[in-house]
């Protein structure tokens, strides 16, 4: 059972800007192989039998398996505790609800629901994909790809049709796990008076301590899917790739993991005395919205008259749609609060900033690559300076066809008085991503290490004017390294796939989930058994190579570096 300062203020601003168990015996679990499939969906875990599905892709599927007790009650702001065990078998085959958030395009895509308080708080539960073997001499366990989603660390689920783990898993011939974790107030809090003493517990961490005790039940439970719990990679974009950062950092989840990947990501966290003025913010909030106090002033002698145990029970009794009206939702559903304080230096689970950890050489070592998308702002812009609602957009997308487009101009969406600057903004934002999230961090670890090795995505191509609205913007390498090219009405990124484009894309996704499966299973991106060009790592030598330019058309290598931040 897992039991330097605040990242620079400037990069919150930029955030916001830009966003605007042991493993089971041979005995109970027998090798995979051919034959009675109802037989090999029933798995044993250290806490009972989950019994999963025949998945997409030519995958075994096991969703929504429990990693930890639901975090209710009492458990509400305290380290994830491990499961209850079960009796029987456990039926995995369907996905657990979301954790708790504002609905937002960014998240769950039901236009119905933006603005709204969405989710459960019992919601720490994982789903595992893994490929049907066909030899039966095949008993080899498989490399594990752990997937951590992004949304801010305010909004995202792992169960999004982005997310979907099949393909990858069948086409790499690796088991495929995304994993939930605590959102917003209720993943990252830490005040006083919710402090019992116990040092995991009054962390504040709790999300970040949700996927560590996500990673202990991979080591623990894996082998009885098939997967190796000595070769374990951990990814993820955006806060995903921040949390990746923030594994990195933690002494908590040293030897859970053999490789990292960061997706736009950046190494950021908030000092403790930051999180506790924001949490009593939060606190007096409530109190002014309950009418239990009329001004801030009468809020703070309230909260010192009444003492811990009050507080305690009077901020557990809230719904989760209490705590976040509390908060400031953006459009999109990601919460300013959250960006701003995410991730809390507390000295146990986060020891320190963690750039300044890798600065240092104070982490956890393992190859490492990272990167971002060089027009990363155009996701962003058109909720804030174009012509539809945040609804509006979402409709539209889920209504569109595909092939025929939006049947709209770029004018009907954006004004065209913003044209001239549109594009220059997003590509500042893709420098703005790259020096903060990429190369100071990257140029830190090569310090410390040679298996550092960085990408930039650059595809641009969807049918217009999506390809100018959009573009290069955050997230769109998801489906290519996945090979996710929806057309359902729930996948938000529907739009941007054609005929048309087709060719080039899935040449560009077999490139990218070559060398992401490469790098996984072995720590670099390179295999003589591709024509694939040589990925080099990162060298800090001035003209050196620095990063793959991954695009339609030839691969290369760049040796272009953004100006990188100095350390404090």
């Amino acid at each position: 059972m897992i039991r330097d300062a605040f990242a620079h203020s400037w990069f919150a601003l930029i955030l916001f800007s830009m966003i605007a168990a042991c493993s089971s015996s041979p005995d109970s679990n027998p090798p995979f192989s051919p034959g009675d499939e109802g037989r090999l969906l029933v798995r044993t875990t250290q806490y009972g039998e989950v019994e999963g599905i025949l998945g997409d892709a030519n995958t075994y599927a096991w969703l929504g398996i429990p990693f930890a007790k639901p975090p209710v009650g009492e458990l509400r702001w305290k380290a994830p505790r491990e499961p209850e065990p079960w009796e029987g078998s456990r039926p995995a085959d369907t996905f657990a609800g979301s954790c708790p958030q504002v609905g937002g395009i960014t998240g769950i895509l039901d236009p119905d629901t933006f603005g709204q308080p969405v989710g459960s708080e019992d919601c720490l539960y994982l789903n595992i994909w893994r490929p049907r073997s066909h030899d039966p001499s095949n008993e080899e366990v498989l490399p594990v790809y752990v997937w951590i989603h992004g949304g801010g660390n305010s909004v995202g689920y792992a169960a999004m049709s982005l997310y979907d783990g099949a393909n990858f898993s069948n086409r790499t011939d690796m088991v495929f796990v995304s994993i939930s974790y605590r959102l917003g107030p209720l993943g990252w809090l830490t005040h006083p008076m919710l402090r019992d003493g116990d040092i995991l517990d009054d962390s504040g961490n709790y999300g970040t301590l949700d996927i560590i005790r996500a990673l202990e039940w991979v080591r623990d439970n894996i082998a009885a899917f098939g997967g190796d719990p000595g070769n374990v990679t951990i990814a993820g974009e955006s806060a995903g790739g921040m949390n990746v950062y923030s594994m990195l950092a933690s002494p908590l989840a040293d030897g859970l993991f053999h490789r990292a990947i960061s997706q736009s990501g950046a190494p950021t966290s908030t000092p403790i005395s930051a999180g506790e003025t924001h949490s009593q913010r939060l606190f007096i909030q409530l109190l002014l919205n309950d009418e239990l106090a009329a001004t801030q002033q009468e809020a703070e002698e309230l909260i010192e008259e009444k003492g811990g145990s009050w507080a305690k029970d009077y901020l557990r009794s809230k719904s989760p749609g209490e705590l976040l009206a509390c908060q400031t939702p953006m459009p999109s559903g990601m919460l300013i609060e959250t960006l701003l304080y995410m991730i809390i230096e507390d000295g146990t689970v986060m020891p320190a900033n963690p750039l300044t950890c890798l600065r240092t050489g104070d982490y956890n070592h393992v190859p490492f690559l990272v990167g971002n998308n060089a027009e990363e702002l155009k996701l962003f812009l058109p909720l804030f300076i174009g012509r539809l609602s945040e609804r509006e957009l979402g409709r539209l997308v889920i209504d569109l066809d595909p092939e025929e487009g939006s049947g709209l101009e770029l004018e009907d969406l954006l004004n065209p008085l913003f044209w001239p600057a549109y594009e220059p903004l997003g590509s500042l934002g893709g420098l703005m991503f790259q020096a903060v999230g990429v190369d100071t961090p990257a140029s830190r670890m090569s310090l410390h290490q040679d298996d550092v090795y960085v990408y930039r995505f650059a595809w641009d191509e969807e049918p217009p004017p999506m390809d100018f609205l959009i573009g290069a913007g955050h997230s769109m390498e998801i489906p290519f390294i996945f090979g996710n090219f929806q057309l359902d009405k729930d996948s938000v990124m529907r739009f941007a796939w054609s005929e048309e484009n087709r060719p080039a894309r899935e040449g560009l996704s077999h490139a990218m989930m070559t060398y992401w499966a490469n790098f996984a299973k072995t720590g670099d991106p390179n295999t003589p058994h591709t024509d694939l060009p040589m990925w080099h790592a990162w060298s800090n030598e001035p003209g050196a190579p620095k990063r793959m330019i991954l695009d339609t058309g030839d691969l290369s290598m760049s040796a272009e570096m953004a100006q990188a931040r100095q350390d404090r």
